[in-house]
């Protein structure tokens, strides 16, 4: 198996990072600052969690100024065969 679907598989399998997901799934893009509102976790956390998605290329991320925004790489998931819709509605 390929060292990026193992990266894909270990990113979608924390409680945490479906949670984000399922806020990210249903929007085209949304701001870091947004996303911190919805979780109880310090920045440094959440900051880990969003780095293991990054890197997996389940989400991309975009930087204006000072400001980071996150979208799920739906085609990217669609080209390994996941439907992310229906991961995060489990």
């Amino acid at each position: 198996m390929s060292n990026k679907i193992l990266k894909v598989f270990k990113a979608l399998s924390d409680q945490t990072r479906i949670k984000i997901l399922r806020k990210l799934v249903s929007n085209d893009e949304v701001s870091c600052q947004e996303l911190m509102k919805h979780f109880s976790l310090s920045q440094p956390t959440l900051s880990h969690h969003f780095s293991k998605l990054v890197d997996s290329g389940v989400v991309r991320t975009r930087r204006y100024g000072t400001s980071h925004y996150y979208s799920v790489n739906k085609s990217y998931l669609a080209g390994l065969g996941i439907d992310i819709e229906k991961i995060t509605k489990l």
